[in-house]
């Protein structure tokens, strides 16, 4: 009977034993597996950045390394770099036609700080708009008041992608722009099917730019 109750108990330290062993297993691979997998859109087809980038030149390219920071906003890739007062930026997207960010919107569109990029041929325009209504009309600042704070515009298509490189002051003193801050920004974004900014977007969300 002694044997028996031996053989129980044996028993019934194996299994806590192995329990106890799967549990640790299970929390270690819990540890080193804590961070989703990054967006294959995040990682694949896009230039690196650095921290020690190479100097920015507005030519239409987000070359290697040319960038501090990269943002994936919904379709919209975003690349970034403080200069002083102003922020170098890139928007990059798979898209044969116009690509517009809308800066801190007050609500749906009203009251953002509109910057809209398209290409005519190989000529990049890059307009400073603000939007006046929940869902436009959006029109250039110049029209409404203010000024082109768009500094050193310029863009190109290659292999299907659009890219478009600027510089713009983090605060302006215009009355139509909006400041964007070190931290969180809240953006917009559309994209259309052509390069005529006229026509309705075929493609929009909403996210958060973040300068550092």
């Amino acid at each position: 009977m002694l044997n028996k109750k031996n053989g129980v108990r044996s028993a019934f330290y194996c299994v806590l034993a192995l329990i106890l062993m799967l549990t640790i297993s299970a929390c270690s691979k819990s540890g080193t597996e804590s961070q989703s997998p990054a967006s294959p859109m995040a990682t694949a087809d896009r230039p690196p950045v650095s921290a020690q980038p190479i100097t920015w030149a507005s030519d239409g390219i987000a070359s290697d390394n040319e960038y501090t920071q990269f943002q994936q906003i919904g379709n919209l890739q975003v690349f970034s770099r403080l200069d002083e007062d102003a922020v170098c930026i890139a928007l990059r997207a798979q898209t044969a036609g116009y690509i517009a960010m809308g800066i801190r919107p007050e609500n749906k569109m009203q009251g953002a700080d509109m910057i809209i990029c398209a290409l005519s041929g190989n000529q990049a325009s890059i307009t400073d708009q603000y939007s006046t209504g929940t869902f436009g009309p959006h029109s250039p600042d110049t029209q409404l008041g203010g000024t082109n704070d768009i500094i050193s515009p310029s863009g190109s298509m290659q292999n299907g992608w659009a890219t478009f490189e600027f510089k713009r002051k983090l605060a302006t003193s215009d009355s139509r722009d909006k400041e964007l801050s070190i931290g969180d920004n809240q953006v917009i974004w559309s994209m259309g099917s052509s390069n005529d900014i006229t026509i309705h977007h075929n493609n929009r969300g909403y996210g958060t730019l973040t300068l550092k």
